[in-house]
């Protein structure tokens, strides 16, 4: 059923997105040694399931995937190694129908330089090569399929403050037409969202639309405060479900949760490497907006189509609440209105007249409620 599906990723991290295969590729490039147990062997995991390879970590050790984050982020290390893991992504995710896609960067995390006085600067010369790289491979894939690509500037919670700011600085004194959002994530347990004003108010001044981390592995508190500083997404925000009053806010100021359910799986660890309890359609039957998300698909071995197929066969989201989850996620997408709208005409164009059909007899069967009205509304585009 989701093979035909226009879909949408609005959360991956690109240096997340390198498979095992790529990071071979580029092993071998940097003559880097990886450890011997990185990656699971040839005929130790199912090939159907993690056809670009398998890392081999603790899936149940938060701190064993960091350590392989860092092992596989460490790799990426040039403008073609930019060019070569964005290709990869968005090539084999275009494939499976993804119309749309914002990728987040820390690619001026590498241009860090420190002078013999112990000052760090970026080095902008570094960092607009690596954009360059990055941006040839968008335009590659947009000209073979059509795909459009925007990216999310970061700032990593867990480094120093002054870190932090530098990177919003650096963003700041460097614009490129492609960074239409600001994203704030890492470590969830470091700091408070108050603690960083100062980014928060020079990222309104840029300006650039905010998506913030919060309500992964913290409660709901976390999305609250995120959204009281200005961020129009949240990334993950699973934890909304504890709080009625907060999912009643998400519904009223039409914020869409970033939910990424395999990268949920493997790091909210009260799951227990189960899906479970994981509140991806309870969130959605109480009318809050979502976008499904493959988060660090290369670390976690996923891909668009994997992830729709789980919201379809764990979650029980039929064709047209798939739709919707698309919709949704290109309403709330940092993009032009002019590149928005075709998008979302573009999506609107893959119903068939089956899915009206369904469409109508389906928000007919809710209860009144924010769900039923956003599916009742979309049958005026028909």
């Amino acid at each position: 059923m989701t093979a035909t599906l226009p879909k949408v990723i609005l959360h991956e991290h690109i240096e997340g997105s390198v498979t095992p295969e790529m990071a071979l590729i580029l092993a071998k490039k940097h003559g880097v040694s990886l450890p011997d147990d990185f990656l699971y062997p040839d005929g130790a995991y199912d090939k159907a399931e993690f056809p670009n390879g398998r890392y081999q970590y603790d899936e149940t050790d938060f701190g064993e995937f960091v350590k392989a984050y860092d092992v596989v982020a460490d790799l990426v290390r040039d403008a073609d190694d930019y060019y070569l893991i964005m290709k990869d992504y968005l090539s084999r995710n275009a494939q499976q129908g993804m119309i749309y896609c914002e990728m987040i960067t820390s690619a001026f995390h590498l241009c860090c330089e420190e002078d013999g006085n112990g000052t760090v600067s970026l080095n902008a010369n570094k960092y607009h090569e690596f954009m360059d790289g990055i941006e040839r491979a968008i335009n590659e894939v947009k000209e073979e399929y059509g795909t459009e690509t925007r990216l999310q500037g970061c700032g990593v919670r867990h480094l120093s403050l002054e870190h932090l700011d530098l990177s919003v600085d650096f963003i700041a004194q460097n614009p490129r037409e492609v960074v239409t959002g600001f994203n704030i994530a890492g470590n969830e347990m470091a700091g408070e969202f108050e603690d960083f004003i100062y980014v928060h108010e020079l990222v309104d001044n840029i300006p650039l639309p905010k998506s913030y981390h919060a309500g992964e592995i913290r409660g709901p508190e976390s999305i609250r405060d995120a959204l009281k500083f200005g961020a129009k997404r949240i990334g993950h925000g699973i934890a909304a479900i504890k709080d009625d009053a907060l999912i009643e806010q998400l519904i009223a100021e039409n914020i869409t949760l970033e939910v990424a359910p395999t990268s949920n799986r493997i790091l909210v660890t009260e799951f227990e490497q189960k899906l479970d309890n994981h509140p991806l359609r309870r969130l959605y039957e109480k009318g809050v907006r979502l976008s499904i998300n493959t988060d660090d698909a290369g670390l976690f071995g996923t891909d668009v189509a994997k992830e729709y197929h789980i919201a379809e066969t764990v979650f029980g989201f039929n064709r047209v609440e798939l739709l919707d989850v698309t919709l949704c996620a290109l309403e709330a997408a940092f993009v032009s209105d002019e590149v928005k709208q075709g998008l979302i005409e573009k999506a609107y164009q893959a119903f068939t007249e089956q899915d009206w059909r369904d469409l109508e007899i389906h928000a007919a069967g809710l209860v009144d409620g924010a769900l039923k009205a956003r599916l009742q509304s979309r049958l005026h585009y028909k």
